[in-house]
């Protein structure tokens, strides 16, 4: 069966190289699947949740802002926040969450606030993931 070679990397590491049989991630256009041998594209990332399909099972992550291209049946995504979902502390990111929405409503230049709404929805992002994926 074909593979497409999957890179996940993040400003502090590379987090995943392998073989995989498909990926479906956020982009700011919606939605895609890329399967093996897709066209080249670049796209830009949108903060939600990144699924990689291989060896018949699927695995979820949390995604933030980012891009991702694909050349020669390479993807490669590089974003600012990259987490599995049975890794997701819950608790923590909730409190993220909250230190944003109070943020936000207090006078914030025009940069803290950019920067408080990206917070805000990585931490939503997270939080969509862990709770789509909870082991109940």
């Amino acid at each position: 069966m074909a593979q497409l070679h999957l890179k996940i990397v993040t400003p502090e590491k590379l987090i995943l190289d392998e073989e995989v049989s498909q990926v479906n991630v956020s982009t700011e256009q919606g939605e895609i699947g890329i399967l093996p041998h897709h066209a080249n594209l670049m796209a830009k990332l949108e903060p939600g949740e990144l699924v990689i399909k291989r060896n018949g099972k699927a695995e979820s992550m949390a995604i933030g802002d980012g891009f991702l291209q694909v050349s020669d049946n390479t993807l490669t995504v590089m974003t600012d926040l990259a987490t599995l979902a049975e890794d997701i502390d819950e608790r923590v990111v909730e409190e993220a969450k909250k230190r944003a929405e109070q943020a936000l409503s207090q006078t914030l230049s025009d940069e803290e606030y950019a920067e408080t709404m990206a917070a805000l929805e990585k931490s939503l992002a997270q939080l969509r993931v862990k709770r789509r994926h909870r082991v109940r």
